[in-house]
């Protein structure tokens, strides 16, 4: 085998590697990318989940409230509207 055909062999190994690595390359660009949208699209799940959590409690707190008020409401009205007591004779 001569010199230019060795030459020739390595510099055609060369740029099929080199084709390969280019592919490769832009491969996991792609993958990083879809990676980052993907941990994006999680961390506004997360603040989404944390805002509805807060709006959980606030809701909880204003049930509490407004069940407390209820029965302030009710023993008002139960003295208010208690019937009162025939005096006996």
């Amino acid at each position: 085998m001569e010199w230019i055909q060795a030459l020739t062999i390595i510099a055609s190994v060369a740029g099929i590697m080199g084709g390969y690595a280019f592919l490769f390359d832009k491969r996991f660009g792609d993958l990083h990318k879809r990676i980052e949208d993907t941990n994006k699209r999680i961390d506004d799940t997360n603040k989404r989940i944390d805002r509805l959590e807060e709006d959980v409690r606030e809701i909880q707190r204003d049930i509490k409230d407004i069940r407390k008020e209820l029965s302030e409401i009710r023993l008002l009205l139960y003295k208010v509207l208690e019937v009162p007591h025939k005096e006996e004779k």
